[in-house]
């Protein structure tokens, strides 16, 4: 296999590895935000924290996702999101 080939492809996996990660972190977020046994500055200060890295994520997975894959991904999540609209104004 081509190396370049090789080494774009592991680019775009970890791109998107990064962008579900993102997406990952907010539960994360709200399960430190819900955790009675921190203080209640770190309530705020984790999850703050995590959203900060979270936008890490997706700033540094769409760079190496490449922006055709984003505009694929991005494309196939308003499809899905018009057929529930759709089936919900159906009833």
């Amino acid at each position: 296999m081509n190396p370049a080939l090789l080494f774009s492809l592991l680019k775009r996996l970890i791109g998107v590895g990064l962008l579900v990660l993102n997406y990952l972190s907010y539960g994360l977020m709200i399960k430190l935000a819900a955790d009675p046994s921190l203080l209640a500055i770190e309530r705020i200060i984790y999850p703050t924290l995590i959203w900060l890295i979270g936008w890490v994520f997706v700033i540094v997975g769409i760079y190496l996702a490449g922006p055709e894959l984003v505009a694929k991904m991005k494309g196939f999540f308003v499809n899905l999101k018009n057929k529930i609209i759709n089936k919900n104004d159906d009833k």
